[in-house]
C-alpha cells in the first residue's frame, strides 16, 4: 500500500509538526511551502494523500489539487485552511477534494479523516 503523503503548508512550523505526527504514525512524508515546490514533488512521486493549504504564497490550494488529479486521479486530497469560507470548502469539493478541514487542526483528527479516506 502507498502510505506516501504530501504536505503543501506555508506556514513552516506547523508543516514540520504535521510532517513529524505523520511520520511517527507510518506515513512517508514530503512536504513543500509553496505551489512550484509541491508541483515539483508531484513530479517525481506519487501519492496516496495531500494534505494542501488553500492560502500560499504562490498559488492556492485548489490549483495545486487541479495539478495533482491530472497526474494522479487517485491521490486523496484534503484541502485545510484557516479561513472557514463555505464558497472555498464547496469550490474544493466540486474540484475533486474528498475532505475539506478549518485551522486549527487537531493533529488526531486530521490522522482519522485520512484513516476513513
Amino acid at each position: 500500500m502507498n502510505n506516501k503523503v504530501l504536505i503543501v503548508e506555508d506556514d513552516v512550523v506547523f508543516c514540520k509538526i504535521l510532517t513529524k505526527f505523520l511520520t511517527k504514525n507510518n506515513y512517508e512524508v514530503l512536504d513543500a511551502q509553496n505551489g512550484k515546490d509541491a508541483i515539483e514533488l508531484m513530479e517525481m512521486n506519487k501519492f496516496a494523500f495531500a494534505i494542501l493549504d488553500y492560502r500560499l504564497p504562490d498559488m492556492n490550494g485548489i490549483e495545486i489539487l487541479e495539478k495533482l488529479k491530472t497526474k494522479n486521479e487517485e491521490a486523496k486530497t484534503i484541502l485545510i485552511t484557516r479561513y472557514g469560507d463555505q464558497d472555498v470548502a464547496s469550490k474544493a469539493i466540486d474540484k475533486g477534494a474528498d475532505a475539506f478541514i478549518s485551522k486549527p487542526i487537531n493533529p488526531d483528527e486530521l490522522l482519522s479523516v485520512i484513516k476513513g479516506l
